[in-house]
């Protein structure tokens, strides 16, 4: 059978895409090596952060706007708010300070001692300052690319589990792909493999790296993690070591560290994490009830990889999400549907440009 578009990989990002397709009529084929929502990727671990007032930069808002939207129309963004804390002049306050005040998103500046009297479990160090969010929250994976492939099914698409794709090519017509189980035609390709982007996409000009992550789930004080009083949150440290994590919603308090200066985010055990965390989170247990792994996928600039392949005008890629795509999933799945149906997109998605120049 001839399909319109082949997507290749149903996490987060191929889940969205396979929905979008298919919901405008596309007759969709997707193809996953895992069993649905699967934890061997980066699509699992119970919650992701979902916020506007972006350090990484303020480009992402006009997709970020969008996403809620999707979000909400879902059923799946928690609001509790989001508490972003650093030094005046670090990464993770300044950045989200110059994005929010650019475009205008409610928020606050609280000093530390501010910090703990509205939310006691927090104990920030005096010179820490937190940009609050109120509409920062999270959303829980699984649930999202439960949802996403129920309405990609429901919509007609045909979605093969545990069929992992050998290779690709392009044809003069749009693409064929090769699994274990034979070969599909399709007029086009999106190529959302997650880490296994390294394998399929062996010449990208942006390069990926695929790094290791572990995430810990602690015991807290009781009352003071429960997500009424205790908002989803980032800590950028003085030594640039940078945790971040979330309430407890039954299985524990949620942290892990993002990013490192000192030593590989993956080699953090759970009780040097906890060591960490000690001086913001007093009443947390300094050993985790259990451990949780995942990957990053990483680029050099840390923006995504979104667009068109640059040698095949029918495949589009989408990979490299460097540890912070997950909220975006619902948007960058319509406009990778938008480039495969219509061939254009609304959405400004310049910065994940496949092609683009990297700074040395």
């Amino acid at each position: 059978m001839t399909y319109d578009v082949v997507v290749v990989g149903l996490g987060g990002m191929g889940s969205a895409a396979a929905a979008a397709l298919a919901r405008r009529g596309q007759r969709v084929l997707g193809l996953d090596r895992y069993r649905p929502v699967h934890d061997q990727g980066a699509s699992h671990g119970e919650t992701r952060i979902v916020r506007k007032a972006y350090f990484e930069g303020s480009a992402y808002v006009p997709l970020l706007l969008r996403a809620y939207e999707l979000w909400d129309e879902l059923g799946l963004l928690t609001r509790n708010g989001g508490l972003f804390l650093g030094a005046p002049d670090s990464r993770v306050l300044a950045g989200s300070l110059a994005t929010a005040q650019e475009w205008d998103l409610p928020h606050e500046l609280l000093d530390a001692a501010e910090v703990h009297r509205r939310f006691p479990a927090f104990t920030p160090p005096g010179d820490t300052v937190a940009l609050l969010e109120r509409d920062a929250g999270w959303v829980s994976p699984e649930a999202a690319v439960g949802a996403q492939l129920e309405r990609a099914a429901r919509a007609g698409a045909e979605l093969h589990h545990q069929e992992p794709v050998d290779a690709w090519e392009a044809t003069a017509d749009g693409v064929r792909v090769t699994t274990a189980r034979g070969t599909y035609e399709a007029g086009a390709l999106v190529l959302a493999p997650g880490r296994w982007a390294v394998d399929l996409l062996p010449e990208a000009p942006v390069p990926l790296r695929v790094e290791e992550r572990r995430v810990h789930f602690f015991p807290g004080t009781a009352g003071d993690f429960a997500q009424e009083r205790f908002p989803v949150w980032i800590w950028e440290r003085p030594d640039g070591t940078v945790p971040y994590g979330f309430p407890d919603l039954g299985s524990g308090v949620k942290a892990a560290v993002h990013h490192s200066r000192l030593r590989p985010a993956a080699e953090w055990p759970g009780e040097d994490v906890g060591e960490l965390l000690a001086p913001l989170l007093r009443g947390l247990g300094p050993r985790p009830l259990r451990t949780v792994d995942c990957t990053y996928t990483l680029t050099p600039d840390e923006h995504f990889v979104l667009g068109r392949h640059a040698a095949h005008e029918r495949v589009l890629v989408a990979c490299g999400f460097s540890g912070h795509g997950f909220k975006l999933t619902p948007v960058l799945g319509e406009a990778l549907a938008d480039l495969a149906v219509a061939g254009s997109t609304p959405h400004d998605l310049s910065l994940f440009d496949p092609c683009r120049p990297l700074r040395a």
